[in-house]
C-alpha cells in the first residue's frame, strides 16, 4: 500500500488493503500462504510525521511440527508504524507489513495443543489411530 501524504486530510484518514501472498514474497517449505492478506489502516498527520495504524489479518496453511499434517491457522495483529515525512512524500508500508506477518508467523506451529503427534518407530500419525508401537 502506497501512501501519497498531500492525499491525508488533518482529521485522517481510513483505507482497506488486499496483499496477494506472492507480491509479499514470503515463500517458506513449512507454512504456505494461499489467500489474500488484509489489512485496515488509519492515516492520521502530525507535523512532519505520518502515523499509520494497522489491523493485519493474514490466513495460513502451517505444517504441524509434531504429526507433520497442514492445518488453517493465521496471523493476526495490530502494529503502528510512524514515518519523518515531507508533504510531497509517497510512503510504501508493504515491507513493514510484511515484517509484521513473520513476526506472527508461529515457532512451533502444532495443529491443536494435544496433537499426539508421530510414532517414533514407524511414522503413523497418532492421531489418526494407534499402531502397534503405542497401543494407548
Amino acid at each position: 500500500m502506497k501512501i501519497s501524504v498531500s492525499r491525508v486530510p488533518d482529521e485522517g484518514l481510513r483505507e482497506q488493503a488486499t496483499y496477494d501472498p506472492t507480491a509479499l514474497d514470503m515463500a517458506r517449505f513449512d507454512i504456505r500462504l494461499d489467500q489474500a492478506c488484509t489489512v485496515d489502516v488509519v492515516i492520521t498527520k502530525a507535523d512532519q510525521e505520518l502515523v499509520v495504524n494497522t489491523a493485519i489479518h493474514c490466513p495460513l496453511r502451517p505444517t504441524c511440527a509434531r504429526c507433520l499434517e497442514e492445518f488453517a491457522s493465521s496471523v493476526e495483529t495490530r502494529a503502528v508504524f510512524t514515518y519523518h515525512v515531507q508533504p510531497t512524500d509517497v510512503v510504501d508500508i508493504t515491507d513493514d507489513i510484511r515484517q509484521e506477518v513473520i513476526l506472527g508467523y508461529p515457532m512451533i506451529p502444532v495443529c491443536r495443543p494435544d496433537c499426539k503427534g508421530l510414532c517414533l518407530v514407524c511414522g503413523q500419525n497418532l492421531n489418526a489411530g494407534a499402531c502397534q508401537h503405542h497401543t494407548s
